[in-house]
């Protein structure tokens, strides 16, 4: 079995780690390939090089440069190109929205190669309703198995035509645990003595993300605000931000805000090592991978109902709370919640965490994907 997966741009540590582990795990007899369209998207670029991620898989990197220099004309000649040279089996698109990706789909359909779908839309996304779902059930009907997300992509995939049967997992948001524990378990040693040479206050909640429109940032801050004018607990936490972008004058000088700056992605960790508990308050999140992050670390999450990791990773009262991201007093009522109970139930909530991650394991997830591809290519082939 040959398999040739098509992906967007190099800089993406969540999918090195899963490209990775997939190539690690390619069966005797068998072949793996990864086609990035280009090295990276120009919001990502103050985050650092492509190079700094580990790249244990073969791939081919069709444009070096930002995803949005690479011409339609370009994309398509490269994809068709690598796909005659390596003969696939099955080839695996990262989305639909890009017309290369329609024009490789007719391709594949064409000379029958079978197609695989690697979702992240869900129900949440926007609306959904009129003559873009009608194309998108089209689509769907062209593929002949799903990689998704979540649950939540999941359901959304069956609501446009697919089968149970075609579903090749639906625990694909995964993250490199091996690399977040390592630096998470050295940085929590330090822990103490980390905020004490930095003046931090006993307990900390941590926001992780870009600083920009839609991850809702002044609702956390009017929040936390309330939170320290109203509960006389909140006089030994603080709020770290770690992330940067356009709204971060809007942080720097918050009081019992600490802004940590923009970090490397493989830095997230020690700063969870420091904080009780994450806060992700977005108006919209095809997912949230920083709560899979926060939740390996063993970590409560608040994340706001629009995140489409909820219905997989957040359960009431056991491992943290969900809230509408435009109620501010809502937020701010859990999170007094939260600096109320004692240290013993938010380990137990930390504990119930990394119970609702385990299916998100890295090496489970990729062991069910090459079990589908082979399902699906022995279906295609009956």
């Amino acid at each position: 079995m040959r398999v040739l997966v098509v992906h967007n741009i190099l800089w993406s540590h969540y999918k090195a780690a899963l490209f990775s582990e997939l190539a690690r795990q390619c069966p005797s007899q068998s072949a793996f390939l990864v086609v990035q369209l280009a090295e990276s998207e120009s919001k990502y670029q103050q985050l650092g090089k492509a190079g700094a991620i580990i790249h244990d898989y073969p791939y081919e990197l069709l444009h070096e440069g930002p995803l949005h220099t690479l011409t339609l004309a370009k994309k398509v000649q490269g994809l068709v190109r690598s796909i005659r040279r390596f003969k696939p089996d099955v080839v695996n698109l990262s989305g639909y929205y890009d017309p290369a990706y329609w024009v490789v789909m007719m391709y594949c359909r064409l000379r029958g190669i079978a197609l695989v779908l690697s979702n992240e839309s869900s129900e949440k996304d926007g609306s959904r309703a009129g003559i873009k779902e009608q194309i998108k059930e089209y689509i769907i009907r062209q593929f002949d198995g799903f990689i998704n997300f979540g649950s939540s992509s999941a359901q959304y995939v069956m609501r446009l035509g697919a089968q149970p049967r075609q579903l090749l997992t639906q625990h694909a948001a995964v993250v490199n645990e091996a690399v977040i524990q390592s630096v998470y378990t050295q940085a929590y040693a330090q822990r103490e003595d980390l905020r004490q040479t930095q003046g931090l206050a006993p307990h900390q909640f941590v926001f992780v993300g870009r600083l920009a429109e839609e991850k809702n940032l002044p609702t956390l801050l009017k929040a936390f605000a309330w939170l320290k004018a109203n509960e006389p607990q909140a006089h030994e936490w603080e709020l770290l931000i770690v992330g940067d972008g356009p709204m971060r004058s809007e942080v720097e000088n918050q009081a019992g805000v600490r802004w940590m700056g923009g970090q490397p992605w493989d830095r997230i960790p020690a700063y969870l090592a420091l904080a009780d508990a994450l806060i992700l308050p977005s108006y919209f999140e095809p997912w949230g991978l920083v709560v899979n992050e926060a939740m390996v670390c063993g970590l409560p999450v608040l994340v706001s109902s629009q995140c489409g990791c909820v219905n997989d990773l957040v359960q009431e009262g056991k491992n943290g709370y969900t809230f509408d991201p435009r109620n501010e007093r809502e937020l701010a009522s859990l999170m007094q919640s939260f600096v109320q109970q004692n240290d013993a139930d938010r380990t137990r909530m930390g504990q119930h965490s990394l119970q609702l991650i385990a299916p998100f394991n890295i090496t489970r997830v990729a062991k069910e994907i090459w079990q589908g591809y082979q399902r699906i290519l022995s279906a295609a082939n009956s």
